[in-house]
């Protein structure tokens, strides 16, 4: 894999994993978060590995989801990549549905108006690639409703845009970890940092796998929803 172009939106310890990864393979990355700091800092320590530029733009609603695509599309002729990594999560429950509104915003709604604005810049071999859990579809946990509808809902959307987009040649997919170790150091052992079943996952497990799903290797992978976690959501 070399010279695509990749568009990470909400970038977190995940993302900057993934920027590293992508940037030591030649590719060329943009990083979107609302925190203009962190994306200065995460720039100016990743430019000797490669091609990175950022916007900082709040994701909030269709609008500002095309306004960031029609940055990015400044900088890019075409688009190979899109990876939707804004996360969060809101307990509740039915007798509160607090978190409602956000997690269906966040894990739902923003993800589907990126990809709507981003498939316009995309050629055949493309890509999207969204974050779920991968319990929400096994599990009913208690405390997680509006969280859990949500990313369970954005797995079945995945799919459905798979089939939409066959024609096109765009492939959607679907990375699931369990809850995602919120740190990353570069070149650290991270394999020291897990066992099979733990809860948590390092970021450079997750990266690693959306790198193949971002290669051509990865080509005949559409619509799949893949869990990394270890195991954990098997107990």
């Amino acid at each position: 894999m070399s010279g695509k172009n990749i568009l990470i939106a909400g970038i977190g310890e995940l993302g900057k994993s993934l920027s590293y990864d992508l940037l030591l393979q030649n590719n060329h990355v943009i990083i979107n978060s609302r925190n203009q700091e962190k994306l200065k800092e995460i720039v100016s320590e990743y430019s000797i590995y490669g091609s990175i530029r950022s916007i900082a733009m709040e994701l909030k609603d269709e609008e500002s989801c095309k306004a960031l695509i029609d940055s990015a599309s400044r900088y890019f002729k075409s688009l190979d990549s899109l990876v939707v990594m804004v996360g969060g999560f809101v307990e509740d429950s039915i007798e509160g549905l607090e978190g409602l509104d956000q997690m269906i915003l966040n894990h739902l709604k923003i993800p589907l108006y990126l990809s709507k604005y981003a498939v316009k810049h995309m050629a055949y071999g493309s890509s999207i690639i969204f974050i779920s859990n991968s319990s929400v579809s096994t599990k009913n946990k208690t405390n997680l409703l509006s969280y859990s509808i949500s990313k369970y809902a954005l797995e079945k959307a995945a799919k459905t845009m798979a089939v939409e987009l066959l024609q096109k040649g765009v492939r959607v997919n679907v990375i699931a970890p369990e809850y995602i170790k919120q740190s990353f150091e570069i070149g650290r052992d991270y394999s020291k940092m897990r066992k099979y079943g733990d809860l948590e996952t390092p970021p450079e497990d997750i990266s690693n796998v959306i790198d193949y799903l971002i290669e051509g290797k990865s080509s005949w992978i559409n619509g799949a929803v893949i869990p990394v976690d270890g195991g954990h959501s098997l107990k």
